[in-house]
């Protein structure tokens, strides 16, 4: 027994401070590695197509150049249909020349029509450029930035997802002590991967030189780290959970419910419990004033214990509050409220319990 307090706090720091801070900092330098270098292979294919010269005379589509080939054409007519995939979206020319029809995207089938005079780019043999004296439409035109934009977007979506795995406070029922710490707020670890994309993705999408991509991602990191600190530091200030104060002679009113009727008082329904100057009470509004107050007959109340809110009884709790046990009579009643405020209301019930005044 006395090993296990030690290992529950180890484990804690662990879940709800290491394992965030390490999600985030690999999150974050994936991300800027690719906002920085890209995809090497969309890069490497972009340098080269914008490298490329045309083609002498006599080189065809056929033989795959790695020079660029262009052919006019016109168009006959064009067949676009807006499906998931793009290959039933055509582009039909005059004569068959310089081929019958290419399948293209839905967003090129559509920016043409019968008559326009175009002329189409080949690049190693794929289609790459159909262009008109009105409308140029690229097909295969290499686009790094929307490849590593959609990189980085996706290494930012799985880390935010990770970190609320372990930090967002579960709603799986469980019994919590009265002096148990509240966990870090989900924001502590979510707000630097929230900062890093909004400078990782318009890097990616924007593909600057790599010496300004450098220097925005340094000063990028620097600030991310910088609220990765202040993360950690605020994620292990979380003292022990305390009541809330009820100042003397004086009342409080809460955000409280009684989760359904008790069965020797069926008027405990209403969203705030006042208590303080007068008999603890439920109210259906926030005060101030007692108007329309029921009063709770407390002593008949034991309380049993605390809990986090459960998925399918308590759907309509917020996931932050806690649940307490009730027992009135032999009936089971339960009452919720944020942590704070629930535990004024039980140590309430239990003076009431035990006969001891407020």
């Amino acid at each position: 027994m006395n090993g296990s307090a030690p290992r529950r706090r180890l484990g804690r720091v662990v879940r709800l401070r290491l394992l965030p801070l390490v999600l985030c900092v690999v999150t974050v330098a994936g991300a800027a590695f690719f906002a920085v270098a890209g995809i090497s292979s969309e890069e490497r294919r972009d340098r080269e197509w914008r490298a490329a010269e045309p083609c002498p005379a006599g080189v065809t589509v056929a033989d795959r150049a790695d020079c660029v080939v262009t052919v006019p054409a016109v168009i006959e007519s064009t067949r676009a249909k807006l499906n998931k995939s793009d290959r039933d979206d055509w582009l039909y020319f005059s004569g068959g020349t310089p081929v019958e029809r290419l399948n293209v995207s839905y967003d090129t089938a559509n920016a043409f029509e019968h008559g326009d005079h175009v002329t189409l780019t080949w690049w190693r043999g794929d289609l790459m450029r159909v262009a008109s004296a009105r409308h140029t439409a690229d097909e295969d035109v290499p686009r790094p930035g929307s490849a590593a934009g959609g990189v980085v977007f996706l290494i930012l979506a799985a880390g935010v997802v990770a970190v609320l795995a372990l930090v967002r406070p579960r709603r799986d029922g469980r019994p919590v002590a009265a002096d148990e710490p509240l966990p870090p707020s989900v924001l502590t670890f979510l707000l630097p991967l929230v900062v890093a994309a909004l400078w990782t993705v318009p890097l990616a999408g924007v593909r600057p030189g790599r010496t300004v991509a450098t220097w925005v991602a340094a000063a990028g990191v620097l600030l991310v780290l910088g609220l990765l600190a202040h993360a950690w530091q605020v994620s292990g200030r979380t003292a022990p959970l305390e009541p809330r104060p009820l100042p003397p002679g004086e009342d409080v009113i809460v955000p409280a419910s009684f989760l359904q009727e008790a069965p020797r008082d069926p008027n405990l329904q209403g969203t705030h419990v006042v208590v303080g100057a007068g008999p603890m009470a439920v109210l259906y509004h926030g005060g101030p004033g007692r108007l329309g107050a029921k009063e709770i007959a407390v002593g008949r109340f034991s309380v049993q214990g605390l809990r986090r809110p459960t998925r399918l009884l308590e759907r309509n709790v917020p996931a932050h509050w806690y649940v307490a046990e009730l027992m009135d009579s032999k009936t089971p009643v339960r009452l919720a409220a944020a942590p704070a405020d629930l535990l004024l209301l039980v140590q309430e019930l239990r003076r009431a319990e035990l006969g001891v005044p407020s």
